[in-house]
């Protein structure tokens, strides 16, 4: 199920604009975007294909310890496993676990409508057939966002 269209409330940021403004960057950079996508007991909240290529976005405002959590269970059917957070400054112990992890990073000025790479992905390898083979499947029922 797809998560809702983001409102704006006023001076609050939510990690639905987050996603949202995550959603928009993608769509424009040629991703085929969809939204909490279920996988290994959670949903991933951005799932984006591109040519043969999967890759899962975990979005969070702060915690960015908790994304890493939740990027690890993508690690056996994603090609690509990112975060996408909405800070201004990231810790060097953040750049440290991305790149000994190999996955991405999106920054993203919510307020702005911006989004930028600050760490581009390495393939993971450790994908597992038979669970990626579930996720095409059931990835085929979900609607991508426009």
């Amino acid at each position: 199920m797809s998560r809702k269209r983001a409102r704006k409330r006023e001076g609050v940021l939510t990690e639905d604009l987050l996603v949202a403004t995550l959603v928009e960057f993608l769509s424009e950079d040629g991703y085929r975007v969809r939204l909490e996508v279920p996988n290994m007991g959670q949903c991933a909240d951005v799932v984006c294909t591109r040519n043969r290529w999967v890759t899962f976005f975990e979005a969070k405002l702060r915690n960015w310890q908790r994304a890493l959590e939740q990027c690890r269970a993508h690690q056996s059917v994603a090609d690509f496993v990112c975060v996408a957070l909405s800070v201004k400054n990231v810790p060097d112990r953040l750049e440290r676990e991305l790149d000994e992890a190999g996955y991405g990073l999106i920054v993203c000025d919510v307020k702005a409508g911006r989004c930028e790479w600050l760490v581009h992905p390495r393939r993971n390898r450790q994908v597992w057939p038979p669970q990626r083979k579930r996720l095409a499947a059931m990835m085929r029922g979900i609607n991508h966002e426009s």
